[in-house]
This record gives structure tokens, C-alpha cells and sequence, in this order.
């Protein structure tokens, strides 16, 4: 990693999705790369929010397969759908059989680099995301006592934070919707409130007890809390106000949770 950068990487994938776009003896593999990779991305996502998702359906607490049916059935219709609207635009047909020509050459590369633009976006989006849950996993498994300081950054983290402290990572934040640096410390807090001398450490800022009251632990958090479901515990933040009485977005996105906690350097 300390010799790649995200920007070289994602410049290679605009270069390969954007050649792929040329070469038409390349367009099945194409296609079919960019549906399961989508189908992929929809899969996970609803994966890690199917907790939410099942829980507005059902009155009591979603079971386990259903959060899996969730993710499965996401990832087949994604790449059902995206099959089909793909070879549309392509021109292929049920009675062709086969793509036609005219679909490509500069037109194909401009259509492969708009998708590899894509495929970047999301693919960085969905990094990130799972930087977070393997971050907040990571401080429930420090609050409990079950590692210290010196364990391991988990791989994700890592990618995370190698995607965050790079300038395509820091613009790229700024056009992220699903992620949002105060929600995340926000949810990251509420963890940690659990070791009030550790919540004081990781807030030190004079003002750690206004933070204190400003993120009361809802039952439906300390329930997914209780449940391991990280993606729960994100979610909830994107309703609770609280936070937000006391102090701006700003000022919680520069908390930094796991340096003042000695989880990271």
C-alpha cells in the first residue's frame, strides 16, 4: 500500500474499464464484471442493513437468516437487472443473438469509462463502509476487554484509512452519501459510553460531559449493541438528533476515536 496509491489504482480501473468499452470480443466478460461487482455492492449493503430493513416489516427483532435472504435476494436481482439493461444498451437482443458493431468503438470506451467512473465511486464507498463496521467491531471487542491497544488494525480499517488519508479519498469524501465521518464517530461514541473512563479519554476536549448527554443510548441501539449489529448501531445515528444539539457536524467529525484510545498511531 505504501507504494500505491488510491489514485493510481483507481486510474487503472478507468483505463481497463474504458479499454474493455473498445474491445468487443471483451463485452460478455465486461458485462457480466460489472453485474456481479454492482450485484456485489447491493448484496452487502443490504447485508449490513437488513437488520433495519427487516425490523420495519416485522414487529419483533429480525432473526439471522432473514438479514441473509436479504443480502442474497439484493445480490440476484442486481445482477439480473443490471444484465439486462447492460446488453440493452449495448444492442444486443434476443433476436440478434449477438452485439452489434456499431455499439462500440468510441462510443463503447466512453460508455466502459463512464461505468468504470462508476464502478470507482462505489467501489470506494463500499471500502470504506466496511472500514467502519470492522471499526466498530473492533472498539466493542476493546470496550469488552477482548484485545488491548496492540492488536491488530483489521484489514478493512486499514484500507479505510489508507483510502481517507490520501486527496482522492479526501475529495471523494465529500461526494460519499452513505458514509458520513459525525455519524460515524457518533456511533462510535455510543459504544464506548459503555467504559465511561475510556469515553472521557476518547472525547477530551473540555466538553466530554455535554457529549456525554448529547448521545443518550436508545434501548433499540443497546439491543443491536447487544446483538453485534454494527450496521444497526451506524444506522441509528442517521435518526438521533441529539448529538447535533450541543455540537456541529464539524466538531464531531474531528473526534478521533481510536488515536486518543491508542488503537491507532
Amino acid at each position: 500500500m505504501d507504494q500505491l496509491s488510491p489514485g493510481l489504482l483507481v486510474g487503472g480501473i478507468l483505463a481497463l474499464f474504458t479499454l474493455l468499452g473498445f474491445l468487443r470480443s471483451f463485452v460478455v466478460f465486461f458485462f457480466n464484471l460489472i453485474a456481479l461487482a454492482l450485484g456485489a455492492l447491493a448484496g452487502l449493503w443490504t447485508y449490513n442493513n437488513g437488520y433495519l430493513i427487516a425490523s420495519r416489516v416485522i414487529d419483533d427483532y429480525p432473526e439471522p437468516w432473514m438479514v441473509t435472504t436479504l443480502g442474497i435476494t439484493a445480490f440476484v436481482l442486481t445482477v439480473v437487472t443490471i444484465r439486462k439493461i447492460l446488453a440493452f444498451l449495448s444492442g444486443k437482443s434476443s433476436q440478434e443473438g449477438q452485439t452489434r458493431t456499431a455499439g462500440f468503438g468510441l462510443p463503447g470506451g466512453t460508455f466502459g469509462l463512464l461505468l468504470g467512473l462508476g464502478f470507482a465511486y462505489f467501489m470506494l464507498t463500499g471500502v470504506r463502509y466496511a472500514g467502519t463496521i470492522a471499526e466498530l467491531e473492533r472498539l466493542t471487542h476493546y470496550i469488552g476487554g477482548q484485545i488491548d491497544e496492540s492488536s491488530k488494525t483489521p484489514f478493512f480499517a486499514r484500507l479505510k484509512n489508507w483510502i481517507d488519508e490520501s486527496s482522492l479519498g479526501q475529495w471523494h469524501q465529500k461526494i460519499d452519501y452513505l458514509n458520513d465521518l459525525a455519524e460515524t464517530n457518533a456511533a462510535k461514541l455510543s459504544i464506548i459510553q459503555n467504559d465511561p473512563e475510556k469515553f472521557a479519554k476518547a472525547t477530551a476536549s473540555g466538553e466530554k460531559e455535554m457529549i456525554y448527554d448529547a448521545l443518550p443510548v436508545a434501548p433499540a441501539i443497546q439491543e443491536a449493541y447487544r446483538q453485534h449489529n454494527y450496521a444497526a448501531i451506524l444506522q441509528s445515528q442517521r435518526d438521533n438528533k441529539a448529538p447535533y444539539q450541543n455540537f456541529t457536524s464539524e466538531e464531531l467529525r474531528r473526534i478521533d476515536v481510536e488515536k486518543a484510545l491508542g488503537l491507532r498511531k
